[in-house]
């Protein structure tokens, strides 16, 4: 009978088994806390001219994810019959603008109208509508306190929160993030002004992530920055001024991942009311040479009810705007937009072609506004903000 081969002898190099690969580090969220300050705090009588608040140069806390403004215009004494213009409230801030270490925007310039709307269709809380606040206030009529106002707006930063995508890094004194504010005059918050100029106050409560532990409770590594870091979101601001009739107008051109388009239209006396009654019908987007949109103008006017929830009358808290059309792209992972995986960004290079198109009513020039919503990933790879996939 053959004999049986017998293996070689394994030497102890061969008999020990590899060392355990370690294990990957948690989440950010899981070694931090939110932490949120307040240190500035201003007040102005509005007057015949916008008038510059102080620069708000951004406290160091770690990672900031966002801004919360909050304005407060009191009156005393008013005995005239008080209305506000159609953008007021929030038309008080003149302008805003978020700046970079290198002074580059970040957001803005815009007005506070502007701000109010990309908040309200951008996709970042649970209510977005600034109006549904427990705080916000506009006193029309002839009491006392007639055209006294009180409004926060938020300015985003972070782009998701539950993993705090988008955070910025916000460590050095010396290479500091601002915040400029200008306060809009009297006339331009009010349709009727109040007897004598509101006081209105500006305070900014900053909010953000502290610095992570190294370990979590049981010595688990934890990861010492959100994920992407140095992912940053823009707000831009384009304007235009198309003539009624055939409308065929090509977008400024931008490289990232678009996250968000806000159009609103006016008509030539800066009527959003008009311009809502103005607005093509259908309205067509085009994206290089497709065409995903051909919106008839009432079922977005539904759609907006269906994503958002805003289904009160227009213009009052919880409803629609006037010439407000939002095409949101960051729905594709719940039911609301701001729930999202990352994956449905609309991906625009400076060579992409980005077209509105359709038919403008009424006569004259109509003031068009988008609102430009882009993600640069970090080292401009979309993968990076999507977990390598």
């Amino acid at each position: 009978m053959a004999g049986t081969a017998t293996a070689p002898a394994k030497g102890a190099s061969d008999t020990s088994k590899a060392a355990a690969a370690p294990a990957a580090a948690r989440p950010f969220i899981t070694g931090t806390r939110e932490v949120d300050k307040n240190i500035y705090d201003v007040t102005k009588t509005t007057v015949t001219t916008t008038q510059r608040l102080d620069t708000y140069e951004l406290d160091t806390d770690g990672f900031t994810s966002a801004l919360y403004i909050l304005v407060e215009g009191t009156t005393a004494g008013n005995s005239a019959t008080v209305t506000f213009a159609a953008d007021g409230p929030f038309n008080a801030i003149d302008t805003v603008q978020f700046s970079d270490t290198s002074n580059k925007a970040i957001l803005g310039p815009m007005n506070g109208h502007d701000l109010y709307e990309i908040i309200k269709h951008g996709g970042y809380c649970f209510s977005d509508d600034a109006k549904q606040s427990a705080i916000y206030s506009a006193v029309t009529g002839s009491g006392a306190t007639g055209g006294s106002f009180t409004f926060v707006l938020r300015l985003p930063i972070e782009i998701v929160h539950r993993d705090a995508l988008g955070a910025l890094l916000n460590k050095s004194a010396s290479a500091v993030y601002k915040l400029d504010i200008t306060l809009a005059a009297t006339a331009t918050i009010y349709g009727t002004p109040p007897t004598a100029a509101p006081s209105v106050r500006t305070r900014i409560q900053q909010f953000g992530w502290m610095d992570p532990n190294a370990t979590d409770i049981r010595g688990n590594a934890v990861s010492q920055a959100p994920p992407a870091l140095n992912t940053v979101q823009f707000w831009d601001k384009q304007t235009y001024n198309p003539a009624a009739g055939s409308l065929n107008l090509k977008l400024n051109t931008f490289s990232g991942l678009v996250r968000n388009l806000i159009f609103e239209l006016r008509d030539n006396s800066q009527s959003r009311q008009q311009g809502d009654a103005d607005f093509p019908d259908p309205f067509i987007f085009q994206y290089e040479t497709s065409l995903p949109v051909q919106r008839i103008r009432n079922i977005w006017r539904h759609k907006i009810g269906e994503d958002f929830g805003y289904t009160a009358a227009v213009e009052t808290a919880g409803g629609r705007d006037y010439g407000v059309y939002p095409l949101p792209y960051n729905k594709d992972f719940g039911l609301k937009p701001g729930a999202e995986s990352r994956f449905g960004y609309l991906p625009v290079s400076s060579a992409t072609s980005l077209m509105a198109k359709g038919s403008i009513g009424g006569a004259n020039n109509h003031p068009l506004n988008v609102f430009v919503n882009y993600v640069v990933p970090a080292n401009g790879d979309p993968r990076a903000i999507t977990g390598g996939k």
